[in-house]
């Protein structure tokens, strides 16, 4: 059966669930706080648990716990950064075999470690494992769940750690973290022990916590839109001197003209955002498709074209042409200016 982060939340509530349970996605965070509230519910100690690294994975080591009775039952395994490709067909079966294997009081927890899916890395094996949880145990998506639904689980996070920070700049960090609850969590531990006990600002948070290269790309993009080249360098300029791979900054940038081509299409076709959102994969109320809606307002067809063009040979010359990085990508940055300057 196939959880969302949400209904699944609801399941452990309702009871301890047993047999296979695997997680996979990208929010690390809320892995490990629903393995915690498992173990919670099952009413396992430590003693009880067994913790398994994914990337030295043992089948025949794992094979007999599954099988082997503990005489202080619940026994539960924990499998932590499981990786699919690594792993043989006759591995990915024999695991599916294990779950059938599995005692009442026996319950296998798997969290896939996750990595970005593109044109290179499809998954295959990944998407097979998944579809075996589904059938013969409990398959949670734990990707990164809507804006809405990141700011309610990062103000929870903070009432947790008792930091006082309004609703709005909880909502604020969660953007600026680019959705990611692990790193949410490690910036309310530092700007609440800033604080000591004081409500923690907006300011607070742009002083003391670092953007992520998809918030700041963000920035960049926005500032190129309303003719701010200066300003759009400048930030650029912060993503070399913080040793990100220029590839990875053009891959963000392109993400930004990626969701406005999209709602361009969607638009063409007289769709909503919510239908946008649905025809394109996104989850209800993204933030992306809301930010790319606005940002895309003054743009044309053809322009958004253009620009992703430009990325696209952008990106090219980085892989093959061995030219200086930084100049392939202020030029970059100059000639999406001038596309967005003929209008």
């Amino acid at each position: 059966m196939k959880y969302t982060a949400t209904n699944f939340a609801k399941a452990v509530k309702g009871g301890p669930l047993g047999g296979l349970i695997y997680f996979f996605g990208d929010q690390r965070y809320l892995m490990e706080r629903f393995t915690a509230q498992l173990l919670e519910a099952l009413g396992a100690g430590e003693e009880q648990v067994v913790r398994l690294d994914g990337d030295e994975l043992d089948f025949d080591a794992l094979g007999d716990e599954v099988v082997t009775v503990s005489f202080t039952p619940p026994k539960v395994l924990v499998i932590s950064g499981l990786s699919p490709e690594g792993m043989s067909e006759a591995q990915i079966k024999r695991l599916g075999e294990m779950a059938d294997y599995l005692s009442l009081e026996t319950v296998l927890i798997a969290q896939e470690k996750f990595v970005k899916e593109s044109y290179k890395v499809k998954r295959a094996k990944a998407q097979k494992l998944r579809k075996l949880a589904d059938a013969k145990g409990a398959l949670v998506d734990v990707n990164k769940p809507d804006a809405a639904s990141c700011a309610k689980l990062a103000a929870a996070l903070a009432r947790e750690e008792g930091i006082a920070i309004a609703e709005r700049d909880v909502a604020y960090l969660v953007e600026h973290c680019g959705g990611d609850l692990l790193k949410v969590q490690n910036e309310l531990k530092k700007l609440g022990s800033y604080r000591l006990g004081e409500t923690v600002r907006r300011e607070d948070i742009d002083r003391f916590t670092a953007p992520t290269v998809e918030r700041t790309s963000f920035e960049m993009a926005r500032a190129l839109i309303r003719g701010d080249v200066r300003r759009a360098l400048h930030l650029l300029g912060d993503l070399l001197d913080a040793r990100e791979e220029p590839i990875t900054i053009v891959a963000a940038l392109a993400t930004n003209f990626c969701d406005m081509y999209k709602v361009k299409c969607g638009q063409a076709d007289r769709l909503a955002t919510s239908q946008i959102e649905k025809t394109f994969g996104y989850r209800p109320g993204d933030f992306r498709v809301k930010q790319a809606v606005q940002n895309s307002r003054s743009l044309k067809y053809g322009q958004v074209v253009k620009i992703l063009e430009e990325l696209l040979e952008a990106d090219l010359a980085l892989k093959s042409s061995g030219a200086d990085a930084t100049v392939i990508l202020q030029r970059l940055l100059v000639q999406i200016s001038l596309l967005l300057r003929a209008r």
